[in-house]
């Protein structure tokens, strides 16, 4: 068969290094931004219901349940990448198709798998976070809805992660934007109901969601099918085998998403138990909506830090992987810090829109402000973190993501909270102290060099 993407191949490995890092990244910067628009526009529609405090915090107990169901992706997605782009740099185009097609295969029966628990048993978890009566009424058939077709978001990460470790970087932006639109347009129908429609509040926000996905799916499913790894879409054979080296790499991954997942959703419910726990679980929500303004950048160059590394690795090149790591770190950090100046200077205006509540209004405000100095740690971390993905090292992240999440942001969550008697604040000084500790810990083990040597 033909070559995969010869000339992004060529840029990668052998390009400017600035040049290399910026075509991998900017069309996930845009995506990501699309993204970050899409989050924001949905809660100012659901800030637009008469009890928009119990959808905000209904919105954010499902997502922190779902949580869960993206480490499980984020698992067979790190491996995929890794050995995606690895045999794409070492010109072993075959493997890469067949990495591509047994991943599509995991993808395909770890969705049907995942929407079981979350369909059966969507109250009893959205209580477990601890959602009061009236927001898990709410959060249930959110839930269950997104649930139901979690099949959509395993395909979708797939074929991404694959046709982007190949080098295709603008398609899988197009098939975002699509899917973010689609979602637009029928959170403003379903969500408000304008005119003669029904407003279905929460719920039309789920359906929303999952129409959107069916759309995204089909259409990446399409580029794929038109890619050089067209192959990967036919002659569905379970190689277990395959499934190990995908898996070597993924479960770390998945470990690691699921410590955080379950970190979060511990920090969720050690909230609470706070006098005005709806409040607070309403203002992080938003807060961490618009603070995505600043990290989803950090998001892009991490997912670009993927194939730069894994492509030059594959080519032989690990110093030059090096430094493409650092230089979209750099890109990374500058642009968060930039933006995380605004939630310093004006953090009343960014939280404003999204409720008239003055006591979650002022909770965002506080959230915004104690999140700011973290920023550039974050930024670091996470585009080192997508750097030693592309490498498939993956264990070390995992037990610092265990140490970050446990034993430092719950214990002083709590210590704050209640034993000095922060509140709300406490909660946020303990996820800002934990941020700044894990950027500088990812950044103490990349500089070991250890990352250079894994096998894949």
């Amino acid at each position: 068969m033909p070559d995969v993407g010869d000339r992004e191949r060529e840029i990668i490995t052998c390009g400017k290094v600035s040049h290399a890092v910026w075509f991998v990244a900017w069309p996930t910067v845009v995506n990501t931004l699309i993204q970050t628009a899409y989050n924001l526009i949905n809660r100012l529609f659901l800030g637009g219901l008469p009890d928009s405090d119990k959808a905000q915090a209904a919105l954010g107990i499902g997502w922190s349940v779902l949580n869960i169901e993206f480490c499980l992706i984020s698992g067979i997605s790190a491996g995929t990448a890794a050995l995606v782009a690895r045999f794409i740099g070492a010109r072993e185009d075959e493997n890469a198709v067949e990495a591509t097609r047994q991943s599509l295969i995991l993808a395909t029966a770890a969705g049907i798998l995942c929407s079981i628990p979350l369909v059966v048993w969507a109250e009893p978890l959205v209580r477990g976070v601890g959602a009061a009566a009236d927001v898990a009424k709410l959060a249930a058939p959110y839930l269950a809805i997104i649930g139901g077709f979690s099949i959509l978001p395993f395909l979708h990460m797939v074929v991404m992660v694959a046709l982007r470790s190949a080098g295709d970087v603008r398609h899988p932006l197009y098939a975002g934007a699509v899917m973010i639109g689609v979602n637009t347009l029928l959170d403003w129908l379903l969500i408000l109901g304008p005119g003669p429609l029904p407003s279905y509040g929460v719920t039309g926000a789920a359906v929303a969601t999952v129409a959107s996905r069916f759309v995204g799916t089909a259409l990446i499913l399409v580029y794929l099918y038109r890619s050089k790894l067209r192959d990967s879409l036919s002659h569905f054979k379970p190689h277990f085998g395959w499934f190990g080296r995908v898996m070597n790499i993924g479960w770390p991954a998945t470990i690691q998403g699921v410590l955080w997942g379950i970190g979060f959703i511990a920090y969720i419910r050690i909230m609470s138990y706070l006098p005005n726990a709806t409040a607070a679980q309403a203002a992080l929500t938003v807060g961490l909506s618009i603070e995505a303004i600043c990290y989803m950048p950090g998001v892009a160059y991490s997912t670009a830090a993927t194939p730069l590394v894994g492509q030059n690795l594959g080519a032989g090149q690990p110093d030059r992987a090096q430094r493409c790591s650092w230089v979209a770190s750099w890109h990374a950090a500058a642009i968060m810090t930039g933006v995380a100046v605004l939630f310093l200077a004006i953090p009343h205006y960014l939280a404003a829109p999204f409720t008239d509540n003055k006591e979650v209004l002022a909770l965002i405000v506080s959230y915004l402000r104690v999140a700011a100095p973290s920023e550039p740690f974050l930024a670091v971390g996470m585009v080192l973190a997508g750097a030693l993905q592309g490498a498939g090292d993956t264990r070390m992240p995992t037990v610092i993501e265990f140490l970050v999440n446990w034993p430092i942001r719950l214990t002083l969550a709590w210590l704050l909270t209640f034993v000095v008697g922060m509140g709300a604040l406490g909660a946020w000084v303990a996820m800002t102290a934990s941020t700044i500790i894990y950027g500088l810990m990812i950044v103490a083990w990349f500089k070991t060099g250890r990352w250079k040597t894994v096998k894949v």
